[in-house]
């Protein structure tokens, strides 16, 4: 029963982490985190669309491959994502 009420009620973190990336799923959640060159965007977002328009899933293992090995790389999109649960935690030790 509380894991059902617990489903419904998101934390400060949850919240923060959503309205930065607002993804639907894994896979967008791992292309918002992704740091791409200026130069690649245009090439990504064409093979977006032809992904959807054709739903490959070869190109769709592309992408995901590709993101996974850049946040491997940069890991910037990473350190965002701490830092929103650090400062959430951070704030709730200080209240403490």
């Amino acid at each position: 029963m509380f894991n059902g009420i617990r489903a419904g009620i998101q934390s400060e973190e949850e919240t923060a982490i959503h309205s930065m990336f607002p993804a639907s799923n894994k896979f967008n959640m791992k292309q918002m985190i992704t740091e791409l060159q200026p130069k690649a965007t245009t090439s990504f977002s064409v093979l977006g669309v032809f992904r959807r328009l054709y739903k490959s899933r070869t190109l769709t293992w592309f992408q995901d491959e590709y993101n996974s090995n850049k946040i491997a790389q940069e890991r910037k999109g990473r350190l965002e994502l701490s830092e929103v649960v650090a400062a959430t935690r951070r704030r709730d030790k200080e209240e403490d």
